[in-house]
């Protein structure tokens, strides 16, 4: 069965609009056979990495010294083949959300690797991650807004030497919804993110057509 984990990084959690996204997305996966695990930025006690001498790389590879809820997180994302960041737009990243993606370090080998004309590495040996998606939200028009929070997720990907998968984007995030309800073009958007889910596990990638309507 393939495992995947889903790390949601909106302070407002499940009752934000990437959760409208992010959970059809899970639901779809969940139809497919996926197992899912999901976890909110905002609810894990994770600090900022304070000491700044790479001691996961140098002194202990594979192992952070600072002993908080990353420690509950780490022997999950291990088991899981597909990593799932979901994101509203923070100018980056919401501050929650930047310190667990700083302290992905540990599951990475220590060894620097030269390739297609870049510096990379690889994750650990006991790390099943094969895949990372971005599902992200804004409540500005265009989606070029996306693009700096996409770059950080893909050269995060690259750089583990995993496959990003893509990404499912909702630009003026707050149109899905009128009066407290959702629009008929809501409705259609989060069908496109369940189906964009199925197909993620069922064939692997996400088609281009499913993507252009979420």
């Amino acid at each position: 069965m393939i495992r995947a984990t889903a790390v949601n990084g909106s302070p407002r959690m499940d009752m934000g609009y990437t959760a409208r996204i992010l959970n059809p997305f899970v639901e779809g996966m969940k139809e497919a056979g996926c197992e899912t695990k999901n976890f909110f930025a905002s609810k894990l006690k994770v600090k900022s990495c304070v000491r700044g001498t790479m001691y996961c790389w140098y002194e202990n590879p594979g192992q952070c010294f600072i002993k908080d809820d990353m420690q509950l997180l780490y022997p999950v994302l291990k088991q899981s083949e597909i990593l799932i960041l979901a994101s509203p737009v923070y100018i980056p990243l919401p501050g929650a959300m930047q310190n667990i993606l700083n302290r992905l370090c540990p599951l990475l080998e220590p060894v620097l690797e030269f390739r297609s004309g870049r510096t990379r590495a690889r994750l650990r040996n006991d790390v099943k991650i094969e895949k990372m998606v971005l599902i992200a939200t804004c409540g500005w028009w265009e989606k070029e807004n996306f693009d700096t929070l996409i770059r950080i997720v893909r050269e995060l990907a690259e750089d583990a030497s995993v496959e990003f998968s893509g990404t499912v984007l909702r630009p003026h995030a707050f149109l899905m919804e009128q009066n407290g309800k959702l629009t008929a073009h809501g409705k259609a958007v989060l069908a496109a993110a369940k189906t964009a889910g199925k197909e993620l596990i069922i064939n692997g990638e996400i088609k281009r057509e499913t993507l252009f309507i979420a």
